[in-house]
């Protein structure tokens, strides 16, 4: 039989002589007491048990204790562990019972195992603490004997009592969990004592994440400590201690580095944050750098048992160092500084720092992942796909946590499957319903697809979850921008603790509800903030919209020329290329069909291997009336993207849509935009679908049917109050009242739009039409 490589065991129990391995448990016991073992010893010993009287290979043991291409010495490594494993059988390799050494190929498990299921151990008999004395029932005790004997009771009573107080000592100073689930933890830094500095920082972000793949442990977010300590490894425990207070938290965690003689110590401490006292510390030792992980590991899941965390949760959520994140010390280095400067908001710095830690370790996919967020944040799509893909491919070398914000993000933003995302950010917070991401997260993908209605209870539990954290809170200003509820937007952009947060999406919330209450001054505090600012060119573009919105195109084209240079002066070639698609899209639909076709190309030339470019750039050319360059462009867009729900079912549904509307064939424009219904109100198309279908039900002498899609944009304007279509959408409807009729609200509709264009350039297209309409009511019977 060849060995298994399964990953869990086969039973639930497994006998040998006088010990019992339960596997469920995570526990050994010898003679029905518990034995001392760690974890990667027992691991190893339950596959060794699986594949007992057959060799067992260094590769399956390297594959089963720490995962499939990991950086390890698999000697040295096994060794260590065999050594451990031996220690708690009582075991000796010169002459062994239990595991032989096959020298250059394995492990050999060869005494006899019983495999036993959960209805056998319960049947079984317990193995007796006390065995039986040797006194025979008919022997007749004299007197000596029996003052022997009650003399021997009063020692058992004596030995007993004392083992009591022992064992409620023992189970006060370890039984009793530390913290509760709902306490939170602050974890502080990880010191260097070795002296060698290519130890420093590497083990820090290590020890967050082995933390955070724990379901039970309430953390307190890294960067809310390092607010207020900038670099917490080399940080006075005192200073750790008050930020922890400070922070509300209950116990704070810190790792120790160590040398030995030979060989290294990893510690770990728990201090109470209240009085500074320690609760707990736990170490655990390597013979080699190759092994420090390893220790690391051990000590980490054992400190989880005395927090309180459940064994069976200790092991199911105890994935290796190795495999969650890299073998390489300089790569893990080059991480940790990564992690520093995004938390600092330096992301060009962060993008320098998780470049080298994947250069250094080509299989570190949670760099990789790190990587392809701040590129997100950022506005560059082209590069963060390609970034989580990376990552997705090799999302097995993680913990579950981080392996969910891999495949979440992966779905989201590489692939465009938001069905999927919402699917797993759900199974997420079922998971780890105490981690502010998925909740945020969510909330974000129901504003993508324009569903905010299901996004503001999302982004308020964000926000309650880490009041800290400034994330949230742009989220829950977009979600009430959305929702229309202008009242508490403003109290958020009003808040001095926000006006400096450096979130986009923030900002643009606050400007465009500014815009919504006529507010020139709250506008101009959003341009204030982005005077200067890398992601200015974005606010830009925003005053842009609310020129073309009152008609000035104008000021609308020197602001969108404006906020393309920016963005190229600052390397962000998507949002340069958005910017003068932006401008295309705005003339297709104003009827300067050159200037469109011409903007469409130069936006195309920006960013031509990014499928949203290309599909947007397509949608423009269609409106253009470039109806080959468009349907070439949608067609590289969708081999690009073939799974992307947002870029095929709204973006390019519109543009055929637009093409149909060109070629005078309304029924098959309306039959194209059914399939965009769903998200008619998605962040992409600004209120276009909506406006398109009033214009092909216009055009297919349905003036009734115009006027409720006109109508619907309009009553939705909160999704995107600076968009033009909106004032384009009241045009129509006035026009489709008028066709059907309605003079009055016809009129009414006319009038509002002479009030918003009364400063518009003369020859802005849409002012052109007002008057004709309004010439045409005033004859009209």
């Amino acid at each position: 039989m060849a060995p298994s490589n399964k990953l869990t065991p086969v039973c639930d129990t497994y006998r040998f002589g006088s010990f019992e391995a339960r596997v469920g448990e995570g526990i050994l016991l010898y003679r029905g007491r518990r034995i001392k073992i760690q974890d990667l010893p027992f691991q190893m010993l339950l596959v060794l048990l699986e594949n007992a009287g057959e060799v067992v290979s260094k590769e399956v043991l390297r594959d089963r204790l720490w995962g499939q291409g990991t950086y390890v010495e698999v000697d040295e490594s096994l060794y260590v562990v065999a050594a451990k494993l031996r220690e708690a059988l009582g075991d000796d390799a010169t002459g062994p019972r239990f595991v032989r050494t096959v020298s250059g190929r394995g492990y050999r498990f060869i005494a006899k195992v019983t495999p036993v299921f959960d209805s056998d151990a319960e049947a079984a008999e317990p193995t007796p603490l006390i065995p039986p004395t040797n006194e025979r029932p008919d022997q007749e005790p004299n007197r000596h004997a029996s003052l022997i004997s009650n003399r021997g009771l009063l020692v058992l009573f004596v030995f007993i009592c004392a083992a009591a107080s022992l064992g409620i000592f023992m189970y006060k100073r370890y039984a009793r969990p530390l913290v509760g689930e709902r306490n939170s933890i602050v974890v502080g830094g990880f010191t260097n004592a070795t002296g060698n500095p290519d130890f420093g920082g590497a083990l820090s972000s290590v020890f967050r994440v082995k933390l955070q793949e724990s379901p039970y442990l309430n953390l307190v977010p890294d960067q809310q400590l390092r607010r207020l300590i900038k670099d917490p490894d080399p940080a006075p425990l005192q200073d750790q201690l008050h930020a922890c207070a400070t922070l509300d938290g209950e116990v704070l965690l810190k790792g120790e580095l160590n040398s030995l003689a030979q060989g290294y110590r990893v510690s770990l401490t728990a201090w109470r944050c209240g009085d500074g006292k320690l609760l707990a510390t736990e170490k655990a030792d390597a013979n080699s750098q190759s092994t420090l992980l390893s220790a690391l590991d051990l000590a980490t899941v054992q400190l989880r048992r005395r927090l309180g965390e459940s064994n069976r949760s200790a092991l199911e959520f105890n994935v290796p160092s190795m495999q969650a994140t890299t073998g390489s010390l300089a790569a893990l280095k080059a991480f940790s500084v990564g992690e520093e400067k995004r938390f600092e908001g330096l992301k060009p710095e962060a993008l320098t720092a998780y470049k080298l830690a994947v250069d250094l370790d080509p299989q570190f996919a949670l760099a990789y992942a790190r990587l392809a967020t701040v590129y997100t944040n950022i506005g560059e799509p082209s590069l963060n796909r390609q970034y989580y893909k990376r990552a997705f491919d090799l999302r097995d070398r993680t913990t579950d946590r981080e392996r969910l914000y891999i495949i979440t993000h992966y779905y989201a933003s590489s692939t465009g499957e938001i069905g999927r995302a919402i699917e797993d950010y759900e199974l997420w917070r079922t998971l780890y319903p105490r981690d502010v991401v998925p909740a945020n997260n969510l909330a974000l993908e129901y504003l993508s697809v324009g569903q905010p209605e299901n996004a503001v209870d999302l982004a308020r539990t964000a926000v309650q979850l880490d009041p800290h954290d400034r994330f949230p809170y742009a989220t829950l200003a977009q979600a009430y921008l959305k929702t229309g509820d202008y009242g508490d937007l403003r109290a958020l952009c009003d808040d001095p603790a926000h006006n400096n947060t450096d979130i986009l999406g923030f900002h643009i919330a606050c400007f465009q509800a500014a815009f919504a209450r006529d507010e020139a001054v709250g506008m101009q505090r959003q341009m204030d903030w982005a005077n200067g600012n890398p992601e200015e060119s974005r606010l830009l573009d925003e005053a842009a919209w609310v020129a073309i919105y009152r008609g000035k195109l104008s000021e609308a084209r020197r602001l969108l020329s404006a906020a393309k240079k920016d963005a190229l002066q600052n390397n962000y070639v998507f949002s340069a290329a958005a910017v003068q698609l932006d401008l295309a899209t705005s003339e297709a639909d104003l009827g300067f069909s050159r200037e469109a076709k011409r903007d469409a190309q130069d936006g195309l030339k920006l960013a031509s291997g990014n499928a949203l470019v290309q599909a947007v750039g397509a949608f423009a050319l269609a409106r253009a009336g470039d109806i080959a360059g468009a349907q070439s462009n949608m067609r590289e867009a969708a081999a690009k993207a073939p799974l992307d729900t947002l870029l095929n079912s709204a973006v390019l549904a519109s543009a055929r849509a637009a093409i149909q509307l060109e070629g005078h064939n309304p029924e098959a424009a309306i039959q194209a935009l059914e399939e965009v219904r769903p998200f008619d109100f998605c962040e992409l198309m600004g209120l276009a679908p909506g406006y398109y279908r009033g214009l092909a039900f216009l055009e297919d002498d349905k003036p009734q049917l115009a006027a409720k899609e006109f109508q619907r944009v309009v009553d939705h304007r909160a999704i995107a109050p600076t968009s033009f279509y909106v004032v384009l959408s009241e045009l129509e409807l006035g026009r489709a009242f008028q066709l059907a009729g309605d003079r009055e609200n016809a009129k009414r509709v006319f009038h509002n739009l002479s009030d918003i264009w009364k400063d518009a350039d003369p020859d802005f297209p849409p002012l052109k039409q007002l008057h004709d309409y309004e010439r045409k009511l005033a004859v009209q019977r």
